[in-house]
């Protein structure tokens, strides 16, 4: 896989995958421009980024407002006149609940993020995309992009939304050169995984999907199958779901 050069945006990106893969597209020589909302991590992964030598950008910003997503693009375009490949990789979970007990607003906050956060990106990308050429998107999705979620339904649903919106998306803008797919893991050794177990506590049934044997994946790893999905070898791959959940959703 060769990035060199490439101008790589990253939403989410001040910890778990997100960082995984900026640190990850980095080592390839590239530029990577950043979000999060939690500052201190995103001085901290910039430091990091900066110290293997890559061009780095963070900007603090929220997928929930869409003029902060085009503030992103914006500074991607002004600072390198170009953007190639955009990983989607915001997103939020919730406590464990059954549906009806859930409050509407913490669902609609779900919704809000994980799914209208990657519209109101992709809105910006993939002009900026098509405007030299083309170019690549990733969209975070989840195992529980492909069954029910018991306990889960709000996040269930969003990434079943986000695998619907990238699929559409792909579509409508394949002729523009912009492939579109979506990657959805299994649990991976993030923060966001840490506060769902202390959220169940010794009741793993309430984990939705199951864990794996192994046991939860390293980001790292997952990484590279966005670099993957980013790169030339996948050039004939738009529209697609890829798992990398360590076969618990097999069958």
């Amino acid at each position: 896989m060769s990035f060199e050069n490439k101008v790589i945006l990253i939403t989410g990106g001040t910890s778990g995958l997100g960082e995984a893969a900026a640190k990850a597209f980095a080592a390839h020589q590239t530029k990577v421009i950043f979000c999060g909302l939690d500052d201190k991590d995103g001085r901290r992964v910039l430091s990091d980024l900066k110290a293997i030598g890559a061009q780095a950008v963070y900007q603090h910003a929220d997928v929930r407002v869409e003029a902060d997503m085009q503030a992103l693009v914006q500074t991607a375009m002004s600072r390198w006149g170009q953007l190639d490949i955009a990983f989607n990789n915001a997103g939020i979970s919730h406590s464990a609940s059954r549906f009806a007990d859930m409050d509407p607003a913490q669902a609609l906050d779900v919704f809000q993020t994980n799914v209208m956060g990657i519209w109101y990106a992709m809105r910006h990308q993939i002009p900026a995309m098509a405007s030299g050429g083309g170019g690549a998107i990733v969209n975070t999705a989840s195992i529980l992009s492909k069954s029910g979620a018991e306990w889960m339904s709000a996040y269930g649903m969003s990434k079943h939304g986000v695998v619907g919106l990238t699929r559409s998306a792909a579509l409508d803008h394949a002729k523009d050169g912009v492939r579109i797919n979506a990657l959805s893991p299994g649990p991976m050794d993030t923060p966001m995984f840490e506060r769902a177990m202390l959220d169940i506590g010794e009741d793993t049934s309430k984990f939705a999907g199951g864990i794996p044997k192994g046991g939860p994946a390293d980001p790292q790893d997952v990484a590279q199958t966005v670099l993957y999905l980013a790169g030339d070898g996948a050039k004939a791959i738009t529209g697609a779901n890829f798992v990398v959940d360590g076969g618990i959703s097999q069958g």
